[in-house]
């Protein structure tokens, strides 16, 4: 009988996903949209390039899938929010769609 004995290790830091998304508030006012722009959005994950939030429902995702991600003040904007765009301690929804990896 053969044993092996192996890890898989990976740093997720190498993948780049690339997502369809429409943000939006809670009372449903939309304050960013891919598919409206017509380009993918694509980010780096363990960069820090988005919102917590967003970065780790993104990162749990399986390619093709869509879900709708909801972002508590905490792993959002939180008391700042984003002047202009995202008001303080706002809950934001994302639906996102994995369209590829890179």
């Amino acid at each position: 009988m053969l044993n092996l004995n192996w890890e898989l290790t990976y740093t997720t830091s190498l993948f780049h996903p690339i997502l369809a998304l429409t943000g939006m508030l809670q009372n449903g006012k939309k304050f960013d949209s891919s598919r409206d722009r017509n380009k993918p959005f694509k980010f780096r994950i363990g960069k820090q390039e988005v919102i917590k939030g967003f970065e780790e429902g993104a990162a749990q995702m399986s390619l093709g899938q869509r879900a709708k991600l909801t972002c508590t003040p905490d792993v959002a904007y939180g008391a700042t929010g984003h002047p202009g765009v995202i008001p303080p301690n706002a809950t934001l929804i994302f639906d996102v769609e994995l369209l590829n990896l890179e």
